[in-house]
């Protein structure tokens, strides 16, 4: 589904309808025209939903479509496609449901052309930093890159570039030496599998360019067909990564321009400003790659967004935002040098060919981890990590030296439970009992202020290959002691545990609390945790709210020993302490005032808390939805009423004048079609209230549904351990909405 910039200014429907009729020589019913006045969000709404199905092979997933746009701009096209995939099963054909309409094309050569390739490096166990290798005779050659860590932007440029900030590539991966050429792009759409023809007469080596993200896809899917591995785009902080190859410096060979060195308008090259140059016309950086200066625009995986607040620091892809636009990096041969700086950054619409956008691949190099059945349990795991992390810490001459802990959490979610309750009593045994050099403090502020050592660390469930997605069988112990007085970060650790007989129920607080934001104090904890080694220098961000942290800590143990005018003082102070403009801060004030029943405080924090979180540009709230329904239960008497929390949402975003995407959540109740149905159903009833508040917001506001695909707890439990998972966000998007 893509268009070529030269013939389209405008994101047309008819065009999008017209190119999906192309996959089929049945005839189409003409696309339904939308109102001018809606035409903006109506269509990214259910462009969100067909772009979530339209590659499916599950009719029942189609069927879901039609259900929410039943004469919607791809329900011929929908209906069309289920009647292929039921003709199709009904006569026990392979072909791919993909593109049913059309028929693979026979491969040349051997049969189908999907034997597995022969020339590749058998055993990924073999590939070490710097090998370079192909896994078939028309895949592109790659080569490992290192793990490692770099400083990510720039605060030297523009806006987008912003902050710069720590990223740490946690494992090797293979990426393309080139941009995938007009050779290899032609292998696979002789094969049938990619769609967009090259220009007629294109010389083979040069980069594969006019090609929409949407295209890519296409030959992706087919390369990971012909091999076996998991080939995708890089994510934006592997692009750099690898573009930098240790690097700091405008380009990898420095802040110059120079000469010789790439393809733009003025780099002093016999290319420049005519056209692409062949693969590997230049030399090529410390890690082995050609062509990541100047060329082409290379597509990432990651969605747009307008800064770096936020980002992921773990080298993943980042998938929220604009994601009908993402990210292009490196510049091209009709720019100048300008645009391809290391940390420049442009995006572009996802369905939109350009003759200047490109690509190169990734892989993963490394075996899969172990499976958690292997790991040891949650304590002598939580043990171990203590003891390296106090064994490896500076001694003292002087004796005894204090140490704080600052209250263990969640990696994802940055809630305290009852596991990070009893990490951080576990720590302690350790430390009194093998390491009596060292003393622990209470978390008070006084202490946080003159305590030479603090003790930071998450608790994360993971799968099997260590992610943070899909079933969690295990679970990884970040533990970290930062040296206060140096700055610097002293000692780590990292365990594995396994998941057995460990409670990882919010504790109180945490489970009264109805939003999540990813706020900067909690993202500063976890990254201080997560992606630093030692020697690096304790992040700013969490240095400048410790005392507020401390005082935080001391509010949240008083609500949840129902002192509430004690907690709502407490939260209060910090409020007004540097470091203090976190979101418990705020969700404390909330709790407390509505515990003791001033109505007015409430109002007020809850007006603040909405404030923050469309400031963050995302705000989570858990509604308490009935199981499997977009119905809501009664309201706890423990909570305010949600219709408090959408009048304040529906009132802010009108006073704003922005629009809104409503994104439903769910844990995995079935069939992944019916976890996106319900999440949509979900959405677009919170959508309907808030229309209800505010007759405006129908035109600024769109409803989409991830399932389960997005879970930040992942138990599956169904109770308040995974109550995060049945979350709706609301995140912030300009737009032109009539009035």
């Amino acid at each position: 589904m893509s268009f070529d910039r030269s013939s389209f200014r405008v994101f047309s429907v008819a065009a999008l309808v017209a190119v999906a009729s192309t996959w089929s020589t049945a005839p189409l019913a003409e696309p339904v025209k939308p109102a001018a006045a809606k035409d903006d969000v109506s269509f990214r709404a259910e462009l969100v939903f067909w772009e979530s199905v339209r590659d499916t092979q599950n009719a029942s997933e189609l069927q879901a479509y039609l259900s929410a746009y039943p004469t919607g701009r791809f329900s011929a096209l929908a209906r069309l496609r289920i009647k292929a995939l039921d003709d199709q099963a009904k006569a026990g054909e392979g072909r791919e449901a993909g593109g049913a309409m059309r028929t693979t094309a026979p491969a040349s050569g051997a049969a189908g052309g999907k034997e597995r390739a022969t020339t590749a490096t058998t055993t990924v166990d073999r590939l070490q930093a710097g090998d370079s290798f192909r896994d078939c005779e028309l895949c592109p050659e790659m080569v490992v890159v290192p793990p490692g860590s770099f400083e990510m932007g720039s605060d030297r440029n523009r806006p987008e570039e912003k902050p710069s900030h720590r990223v740490t590539i946690p494992g090797a991966f293979a990426i393309g030496t080139h941009e995938i050429t007009v050779a290899q792009w032609d292998a696979c759409l002789k094969e049938g599998e990619c769609r967009h023809s090259p220009e007629p007469g294109r010389d083979g080596r040069l980069p594969m360019a006019n090609v929409s993200w949407n295209d890519v896809q296409d030959y992706l899917k087919w390369l990971r067909g012909k091999t076996g591995q998991d080939y995708r785009l890089p994510s934006e902080a592997e692009w750099e990564y690898a573009a930098r190859a240790g690097s700091k410096s405008n380009y990898w060979w420095g802040n110059e321009k120079g000469a010789q060195r790439a393809n733009c308008t003025d780099c002093d090259s016999p290319f420049d400003g005519k056209d692409a140059s062949p693969a590997g016309s230049f030399a090529a950086n410390a890690f082995g790659l050609y062509d990541v200066h100047g060329n082409v625009w290379e597509w990432t995986e990651d969605c747009w967004n307008p800064s770096y607040r936020g980002a992921p620091a773990d080298g993943k892809p980042w998938l929220r935002g604009d994601c009908l636009s993402r990210v292009l990096r490196g510049g091209s041969w009709a720019l100048d040098h300008e645009y391809m700086r290391s940390s420049r950054r442009s995006r572009y619409d996802r369905d939109v060919r350009y003759y200047v956008n490109g690509f190169r691949v990734v892989r993963p190099v490394e075996a899969p981890a172990a499976t958690a059945s292997g790991d040891p349990a949650f304590e002598s795991a939580v043990t171990k990590a203590a003891n390296t992390v106090f064994s490896n810490a500076p001694k003292s001459a002087s004796g005894s030296q204090a140490f704080i802990v600052d209250p263990l959490i969640d990696g994802l979610s940055g809630a305290e439970s009852a596991a990070t309750r009893r990490m951080e009593a576990v720590i302690v045994e350790a430390v009194r009992g093998s390491h009596p050099s060292f003393t622990v403090e209470e978390f008070t502020p006084p202490n946080a202020a003159t305590a030479q050592f603090a003790v930071v660390g998450t608790f994360t469930g993971v799968n099997k290959q260590r992610e943070t997605s899909g079933t969690r069988e295990a679970f990884r112990v970040c533990l970290v002691l930062l040296d206060l007085k140096a700055g610097k970060v002293a000692a780590n650790a990292k365990e594995f545990a396994r998941p057995a007989g460990v409670d990882i129920t919010p504790t109180k607080f945490f489970q009264d609390s109805p939003v999540w934001i990813a706020d900067p104090a909690t993202q500063a904890y976890i990254r201080t945790c997560q992606t630093t080694k030692p020697g690096d220098p304790i992040d700013p961000v969490y240095l400048q709210q410790l005392k507020a942290a401390a005082l935080i800590s001391e509010a949240v143990d008083a609500y949840e020993k129902g002192q509430y005018e004690d907690a709502r003082n407490l939260f209060a102070s910090a409020s007004q302490t540097a470091g203090g403009d976190q979101l418990r801060t705020y969700i404390g004030l909330y709790l407390s005032s509505w515990k003791l029943g001033a109505k007015e405080q409430t109002a007020a924090a809850i007006a603040k808390v909405v404030d923050f979180g469309l400031n963050s540009s995302r705000l989570a709230i858990k509604f308490p939805f009935k199981p499997g329904s977009t119905a809501l239960q009664t309201g706890s008497k423990d909570a305010a009423p949600h219709e408090l929390w959408l009048a304040e949402i529906a009132r802010e975003t009108t006073r704003r004048g922005v629009c809104l995407e409503i994104t439903g959540h769910t844990h995995a109740v079935g069939p992944k079609a019916l976890n996106q149905r319900l999440t949509v159903r979900r959405a677009e009833y919170i959508k309907q209230r808030l229309e209800g508040l505010a007759p405006d917001l129908a035109r600024r506001t769109i409803a989409a549904g991830k399932g389960a695909d997005e879970n930040l707890v992942g138990s599956g439990s169904e109770d308040a351990r995974d109550e995060l998972d049945r979350r709706i966000e609301f995140a912030v998007f300009q737009c032109k909405a009539t009035r």
